[in-house]
C-alpha cells in the first residue's frame, strides 16, 4: 500500500507539470519568431493576437483529477505507514 500510495502521489503531478512545460516552451518559442501562441488551438499564429488561457481553466478535467489521485495516493501512503509502523533507526540497533 505505502509503494503504490507513493506512485499515485507524485505521478499525477510529474505528468501534469510535463504537459504545462512543454506546452510553455511551445509558445515561448512563437514569441521569440514574433508571433502569438494561441492556446485554445494550440498554434502558432503570425497574424493576430490571443489572451493567455490558463493551463488550469483549459485543462480543469485533468488537473483536479490528478489532484483527487494524489490526495487518494496521500492518504493510501499515510495508512502504509501508520500499518507498517514508524521502525527502529539502524543506528540505535
Amino acid at each position: 500500500m505505502l509503494r503504490w500510495g507513493m506512485i499515485l502521489l507524485f505521478v499525477p503531478s510529474v505528468i501534469l507539470v510535463t504537459l504545462y512545460m512543454l506546452e510553455a516552451q511551445n509558445a515561448v518559442r512563437c514569441v521569440q519568431i514574433a508571433g502569438s501562441w494561441d492556446y485554445i488551438k494550440s498554434f502558432c499564429d503570425i497574424e493576430a493576437k490571443h489572451d493567455v488561457v490558463p493551463f488550469m481553466v483549459r485543462h480543469g478535467f485533468w488537473v483536479n483529477l490528478g489532484m483527487l489521485i494524489s490526495i487518494v495516493g496521500l492518504a493510501m501512503t499515510t495508512w502504509g505507514m501508520i500499518l507498517r509502523g514508524m521502525g527502529i533507526a539502524k543506528d540505535e540497533a
